[in-house]
């Protein structure tokens, strides 16, 4: 599916959803999303357990319409609403299971309920879970530093990354015995695992819980990414920013907290690199009087305020759509 670039900007290749619509296909058309990866992915989620069926039904919308799905967490899942700390953090680890996902980093709240609870939940878990930066008393990381994950004949390689805040933040007694390696030890050891994947991984993708706040540096996913080489696309946690990008144009996305947003990433598989035909429409900044519709299938992403006026405008071009559910839904018009 190729969606009309002069309708709204580009968002690099990322766009941010709150809910969804099911598309639907005429018996002989080829499904939207035919041929790509798609890469939903959350972060600081701190209990909001209602968005992981929001999670899990985007990752069926996106397989309806022909994706393969993968969906990732940047951590900071196990603290937050007295539905996860109530058996701290392990009721995160199952709704995380139950919602489908494949991959996650830890963030500096996994550790809140001590080391040794963060490893029986983590046995609970049916999804990977990556992080480099973070040392036992042996000085080797307690966890896998990366993973792949192959998709079709696609390869995607996942590197998981620590904020070093995490051991002035957790209580000390709880996480006797580990260390974490910040600044250009950060860097490094997460250079080393992106070194480690080129050889198999088409495409290399950080789970970061580091954050951008100023106070951060020098262990900012900015910082990261200033240093290293060879990574495609940062997925940043901790700082409960909402981006699209850094503030240089960083490929760095982060989706604020508690299920503000689901990122999503496209990978096309043929070309195995990230797909530049992912976007968010915006109704407010592009102005629904100046839509003009290219193709026959396409999917609006827009303010609830502008269902209507979008809504209308592109009724008035003859496509007829799905109605919008809740908060901000993608439509999928038809011609």
């Amino acid at each position: 599916m190729k969606n009309t670039k002069k309708l709204l900007a580009l968002l690099l290749v990322v766009a941010m959803v709150f809910a969804l619509a099911v598309p639907v296909f005429a018996d002989e058309e080829t499904p939207a999303m035919a041929g790509k990866t798609v890469i939903l992915h959350s972060n600081d989620v701190h209990g909001a357990i209602a968005g992981y069926a929001n999670m899990a039904a985007l990752a069926a919308d996106y397989e309806k319409q022909g994706a393969q799905v993968i969906v990732a967490d940047a951590g900071d899942f196990s603290q937050g609403k007295v539905e996860v700390s109530s058996n701290k953090g392990l009721n995160a680890v199952r709704m995380m299971n139950a919602a489908g996902y494949d991959i996650a980093t830890l963030g500096n709240h996994e550790f809140d309920y001590g080391y040794a609870q963060l490893v029986a939940n983590l046995k609970e878990a049916k999804f990977g879970t990556v992080c480099c930066n973070v040392l036992g008393e042996d000085g080797k990381p307690v966890l896998d530093g990366s993973k792949v994950i192959t998709v079709g004949d696609v390869k995607i390689g996942f590197i998981g990354v620590n904020t070093p805040e995490s051991q002035t933040k957790a209580n000390p007694a709880l996480i006797k015995g580990l260390t974490w390696l910040a600044g250009d030890n950060m860097v490094k050891a997460v250079q080393a695992e992106a070194d480690k994947l080129k050889a198999e991984a088409d495409v290399i993708v950080v789970l970061a819980h580091l954050g951008v706040d100023a106070e951060s540096k020098p262990n900012r996913s900015t910082d990261l990414w200033a240093g290293l080489k060879g990574v495609d696309f940062i997925i940043d946690g901790h700082s409960h920013t909402v981006m699209t990008a850094g503030e240089a144009g960083e490929p760095i996305q982060s989706t604020g907290t508690a299920f503000q947003n689901i990122g999503v990433i496209v990978i096309d598989n043929e070309d195995e690199e990230l797909d530049e035909d992912t976007v968010m429409m915006d109704a407010l900044d592009a102005g629904a009087a100046d839509f003009q519709p290219e193709e026959g299938c396409f999917t609006v992403y827009t303010d609830p305020d502008d269902i209507n006026t979008v809504a209308k405008a592109l009724e008035d071009e003859g496509y007829k759509f799905d109605t919008a559910q809740i908060e901000m839904v993608p439509q999928t018009y038809q011609k």
